[in-house]
């Protein structure tokens, strides 16, 4: 059986509204429908004018990879503040991707399950840990699959380090340092109706949370978390420039610990030669590992863009030999992982419970939860520490 997928929002990542690209999740879309698994794409916005950039960039992709994908868009006429519910009643979806800002991921990502709509959610899966396990037990308990869209568990850079630190060829982790950066425009232009209501470390900086806990294995046990807001509330948008969070780490069983420092900001020079600058270093025992994710050996450098640290790993259309266009990298993988294994479930292949242990499942990202958690709370409580209680896993009701 093919899928019917629902998008849930259609800003920048979805089809790269307000630049000249397409963003990721629509091109992947376009892959996977080549593949032969998507009968059909519903995309909910809340505006008409977002559906008819929208239409402008099917538009585009159709010509550009030589294939209709098939997506209807809503609202068309006027706006519409629950679109999503009615693509849920009226089409009866097999998945949604839940691209909308932080603040509603619960509310909608619940709302979807409870049609037995199977759920992808782009980072970060919830705010608080209280959200996050109703979510979980919500699923378990309906048999409906959830996953959280952490694509860097497909970048091989970190698949390397992961195997790295599993086959022990570092020995035993004591520090993981981190630096995560993008533009001004981020908070300023692209996301300046709702920057005010996450901050920078949960929206970038929960991808390394989750990347640590993936490569170690191990729990957080305490967080520490500092920021400063000096350019953004100058300019109307009250949250912080920068965040710098602290986590102690550990094995709750041999007592063996780390320290990891992820420090985070959004107000780069938009002149930079990315969107995002990020690098991570790992120190072991026996060795240490260096990571710049943002330099990969590529660089462009034309009179029309200046120059670009071209990162060919992520998200990229290229030809292939036989001359046609295709979309490949880790942010294409994520996509597509979570729809091919929608359709085995769908199929009788699979069940959700297959996944868990080996999908960024949203029984996964309980520890990205409360590590965001805990750092709003150190914020609040003047950058003291906060302990994070151990992390049982949820029941099945």
């Amino acid at each position: 059986m093919k899928l019917k997928v629902l998008v849930v929002g259609a800003g920048l990542y979805v089809c790269g509204r307000g630049t000249a690209g397409f963003g990721t999740v629509l091109p992947a879309l376009y892959e996977t429908y080549r593949e032969g698994l998507l009968e059909k794409v519903y995309v909910a916005a809340t505006n008409p004018n977002t559906i008819k950039e929208l239409y402008g960039k099917v538009k585009e992709l159709n010509r550009v990879m030589g294939m209709a994908l098939p997506v209807e868009g809503f609202p068309t006429e006027r706006p519409e503040s629950y679109a999503y519910k009615r693509v849920l009643i009226e089409h009866e979806p097999h998945c949604a991707i839940v691209t909308v800002p932080d603040h509603l991921h619960f509310r909608i990502t619940l709302e979807i399950m409870r049609k037995n709509v199977h759920a992808l959610v782009v980072k970060p899966l919830v705010p608080t840990l209280r959200e996050a396990r109703l979510l979980i037990r919500y699923a378990r308990k309906h048999n409906v699959y959830g996953a959280v869209e952490f694509h860097k568990r497909y970048d091989e850079a970190n698949l390397k380090l992961r195997n790295l630190i599993l086959g022990k060829k570092l020995g035993d982790i004591l520090s993981v340092d981190v630096n995560f950066s993008q533009r001004k425009s981020i908070p300023e232009k692209f996301f300046k109706d709702w920057a005010l209501k996450t901050n920078i470390f949960q929206y970038l900086g929960v991808h390394y949370a989750d990347i640590i806990y993936f490569c170690t294995g191990a729990s957080p046990l305490r967080v520490m978390a500092t920021g400063q807001k000096k350019w953004l509330v100058k300019r109307g948008i009250n949250t912080y420039d920068a965040i710098q969070v602290v986590v102690e780490w550990g094995n709750r069983i041999t007592g063996e610990k780390f320290v990891s420092t992820i420090l985070t900001n959004w107000i780069d020079p938009n002149t930079t030669s990315a969107m995002s600058d990020q690098r991570i270093a790992v120190v072991g025992t026996e060795g240490r590992y260096d990571s710049d994710q943002k330099n990969r050996g590529v660089q462009i450098v034309t009179d029309h863009d200046g120059i670009e640290d071209f990162n060919p790993y992520f998200s990229q259309f290229y030809t292939d030999g036989g001359g046609k266009i295709v979309f490949r990298g880790y942010g294409q993988r994520s996509i597509h992982q979570f729809l091919s294994d929608v359709a085995d479930i769908v199929n009788g292949d699979k069940q959700p419970l297959d996944f868990y242990g080996v999908r960024p499942t949203f029984e996964e990202a309980l520890v990205s939860t409360a590590i965001i958690e805990a750092a709003h709370r150190s914020l609040r409580k003047n950058n003291n520490w906060v302990t994070i209680n151990r992390l049982r896993k949820v029941r099945r009701d």
